[in-house]
């Protein structure tokens, strides 16, 4: 008996090194494809092609393997066709304006700049995951004057370092015009934050300062503001010159937070609603409307599903150590779960 489990499992072996040597055909066929895409400047993902491959599939060999198991091996195995996308050649150098046209991305980093040590792992992790776009608070707004308001100058200087280092471009909020004049050549996307969607005058600053370079601007939806009020804030910038505004939804406020274990109600039909009313790209922030590391995922799924054109998510190598925000911010790991979503 034992000698005939040990045929089996050599056998085994035989198959597997087959099994993982097919993978790497097939990997170099879909590096081809995505090298051709990118040069013609097609977009990598299409999920009509992926759905196409996984009903062949299951069509093909329904009464030889579950279809759940087919698409659940297959999901993975598309993932990590396009894992390293950002690492062939050419690719690791793509524009700001690239990234930003290769919907869905992501935006990924803590809630705010600690230490080197902990911006330089966060970026380590992610750059490693082909994420490009490095978000870290410097100058935090906080309902309470006693909480942690960032480390200000010092927060931005790690911030850009790091990013330099890593090859990732740099998301960070300014709060006043002061930070803006100070550290604008030092971020290359500026967040205004919910508190200020309502501050027109910062609005219109902020758009005189980038309407010649068009520096991309991601405004936040305030807790409190309705949709229209919400576009009404966005043509504050963009009457001033500069279009390249994305709309993050954050979550609002409302009666259900009485209840609710939820920090917000995250607005995920407004997804929908903007796409349909503007021209301007919707992203969605998971992290702040739940206030939920393990609502996280779903959420983001969510957003997906309805055509968010990005997700901007907090993220730490130690979700548990994270000076702010630590209920809601997720490890590497649980952003790499998020990242098989994005570009299947």
């Amino acid at each position: 008996m034992l000698n005939n489990i040990e045929k089996l499992r050599q056998e085994i072996d035989r198959i597997d090194d087959q099994i993982v040597e097919l993978l790497i055909d097939r990997k170099t066929q879909s590096d081809g494809i995505i090298k051709q895409k990118v040069n013609a400047q097609i977009p990598i993902y299409d999920s009509d092609r992926e759905l196409d491959i996984l009903n062949r599939l299951k069509t093909k060999f329904h009464d030889r393997i579950d279809s759940f198991q087919i698409e659940h091996i297959f999901g993975d195995i598309l993932f990590y066709s396009k894992i390293d996308y950002f690492k062939f050649s050419g690719l690791q150098n793509l524009s700001l304006e690239k990234i930003l046209a290769n919907t869905p991305f992501i935006i990924a980093g803590p809630c705010t700049v600690e230490n080197q040590e902990q911006i330089e792992s966060v970026a380590q992790k992610l750059s490693n995951l082909g994420i490009r776009l490095l978000r870290g608070g410097a100058f935090k707004p906080r309902t309470s004057p006693m909480s942690f308001q960032g480390l200000e100058n010092e927060g931005i200087r790690l911030l850009k370092e790091t990013a330099l280092k890593y090859d990732m471009f740099v998301v960070s909020e300014f709060t006043d015009s002061e930070q803006l004049e100070k550290h604008y050549d030092e971020v290359d996307i500026i967040q205004i934050g919910s508190r200020n969607m309502t501050s027109s005058g910062f609005l219109k600053q902020v758009g005189k300062r980038t309407s010649k370079d068009k520096k991309p601007i991601i405004l936040k939806r305030g807790f409190a503001s309705t949709i229209n009020e919400f576009l009404l804030a966005s043509q504050y910038i963009i009457n001033e010159g500069n279009p390249n505004v994305m709309l993050c939804l954050r979550g609002i406020r409302s009666f259900e937070q009485i209840e609710s274990e939820l920090r917000y109600t995250p607005d995920l039909a407004s997804i929908v609603e903007l796409k349909r009313n503007s021209p301007l790209k919707v992203i969605f922030d998971p992290s702040h409307a739940t206030g939920k590391a393990s609502y996280v995922y779903p959420v983001s799924k969510a957003a997906l599903e309805l055509g968010a054109d990005g997700l901007m998510i907090e993220c730490h190598v130690n979700p548990e150590e994270s000076v702010s925000d630590s209920s809601q911010t997720i490890s590497p790991q649980e952003l790499e779960r998020i990242l098989k979503l994005l570009i299947r």
